[in-house]
C-alpha cells in the first residue's frame, strides 16, 4: 500500500511539471503599450549591427570591453562567450527573417526589449537588448538637415539633388526617404541612432523535451540534496543526548553532590525523630520465611520511626506537652498514618 501512495505521488508530481512547462502562452512579434513609439526596422537593423559588433570578437577586444566598456559592451560580450562556452552554440550562420524572426517588449525601467533570433551551428539562439529613447536625436537629425541644406546652397543646389550627388554611391545609407537617409547618416558619420542600448542578454533556445530533462536533473538534485541535509541534521540530533556527559561534567557532581546532602539531611531527620521518642532503633533482622506468618513485621526501623513518631505525636497533644506535631506523618515512602488500632491476636 505504501508502494503505491509513492507512485501515486511521483506520478502527479511529474504531471504538475508537466503542466507547467506547458502553460507559456506565444507573446505577439511587436507588444501593446509600449513605453515609447518604435520602428521596429530601425531597431531590427540596431540589434542586428550589435551582435554583428560582439559575436566573435578576439581576446584583446574582449579584455577592453570587460574592463574598460559600457554596461551594454560588457554583458555582450559576456552572453556570447557563455553562449560558446557553456551552451556550445557552435559558429553564427545568420539571421532569422520573416514571422517568429523578433520579438519587440517592455522591460525593466521603462527600457523596450528587442530579441533577435540567430541561426547557429547546433542550435537558435535569441538575443535580447534592452533599449531606451535617445530624446536628443530628432535634434540632431534636424540639424543634420539644416547643415546639408547650408552646403546645398553653397552650390547653388536643392538638398534633393545635393544628397544623390554626394552620397548617392554609399550603400549602407537609406536614399528611399530624406528621414531614412537622414538616420543611417547619423548612425554611420556619427554613431549616433534613434535608441540607446543599454544591456545585452543571450539565451540559446531549448526545445520542450530538453527543458524537461533539464527540470527532472535539477529537481533530483535539489531533492537529493535537501534529502541530504535531513539525514544529517537527524543525525547530529541523535547525537545531541551524548552532550551532558562530554560538556556537564561539573554539573553531574553538582547533582550528585545535592542528592548526597538531602539523604544526609533525611537520615538526620530520621534519627531526630527516633530519638524525640525515647525508642533505640531496631536492627534489620534476617529474612523470615513466608510460612512463618506470625512473625512480628517490626523489623523495619523506617516503620518503627514513623509509628513512634505517630505515637509521640498524639501522646503530646493529649498531655499538653510543649512539643507539638501533625496529627499524623508521611514516611518517605508516601506512607501515611491516620490510625492506630490494636491487633487481635
Amino acid at each position: 500500500m505504501k508502494k503505491i501512495k509513492k507512485l501515486l505521488l511521483l506520478t502527479m508530481l511529474l504531471a504538475l511539471v508537466l503542466s507547467l512547462t506547458g502553460c507559456g502562452k506565444e507573446e505577439p512579434a511587436i507588444a501593446d503599450n509600449l513605453y515609447y513609439e518604435v520602428d521596429a526596422r530601425s531597431m531590427q537593423s540596431l540589434t542586428q549591427m550589435t551582435i554583428n559588433q560582439y559575436k566573435s570578437l578576439d581576446d584583446v577586444a574582449k579584455k577592453y570591453y570587460l574592463t574598460d566598456g559600457n554596461n551594454l559592451q560588457q554583458t555582450a560580450v559576456k552572453g556570447f562567450e557563455a553562449a560558446q562556452t557553456t551552451d556550445h552554440v557552435g559558429n553564427f550562420e545568420k539571421f532569422l527573417e520573416g514571422e517568429g524572426s523578433y520579438k519587440i517588449r517592455n522591460g525593466a525601467d521603462g527600457k523596450v526589449v528587442f530579441s533577435q533570433f540567430c541561426k547557429y551551428e547546433h542550435r537558435v539562439v535569441e538575443v535580447k537588448i534592452s533599449y531606451t529613447e535617445n530624446s536628443a536625436f530628432e535634434l540632431d537629425k534636424e540639424r543634420l538637415y539644416q547643415d546639408l541644406c547650408s552646403q546645398a546652397d553653397q552650390y547653388g543646389m536643392d538638398v534633393t539633388q545635393y544628397i544623390p550627388a554626394v552620397y548617392g554611391e554609399d550603400q549602407e545609407l537609406d536614399m528611399t526617404s530624406m528621414d531614412g537617409f537622414l538616420e543611417t547618416c547619423l548612425g554611420k558619420y556619427y554613431n549616433e541612432f534613434k535608441y540607446v542600448g543599454e544591456e545585452c542578454e543571450v539565451s540559446p533556445v531549448y526545445s520542450k523535451k530538453e527543458l524537461i530533462q533539464k527540470a527532472g536533473v535539477n529537481t533530483g538534485i535539489g531533492m537529493g540534496v535537501v534529502f541530504c541535509v535531513l539525514i544529517f541534521i537527524s543525525f547530529v540530533i541523535s547525537l545531541l543526548k551524548y552532550l551532558p556527559m562530554l560538556f556537564d561534567k561539573d554539573i553531574r557532581k553538582e547533582n550528585a553532590k545535592k542528592k548526597q546532602a538531602h539523604e544526609d539531611a533525611k537520615k538526620k531527620t530520621e534519627d531526630r525523630i527516633i530519638a524525640a521518642s525515647g525508642v533505640k532503633p531496631v536492627a534489620k533482622a534476617a529474612p523470615v520465611s513466608a510460612a512463618d506468618d506470625s512473625e512480628d513485621l517490626m523489623n523495619d526501623a523506617e516503620l518503627v520511626a514513623v509509628i513512634t513518631a505517630a505515637l509521640y505525636a498524639a501522646t503530646s497533644g493529649a498531655t499538653g506537652g510543649a512539643v507539638r506535631v501533625p496529627a499524623y506523618t508521611a514516611s518517605n515512602d508516601k506512607l501515611v498514618v491516620r490510625s492506630i488500632r490494636r491487633a487481635k491476636r
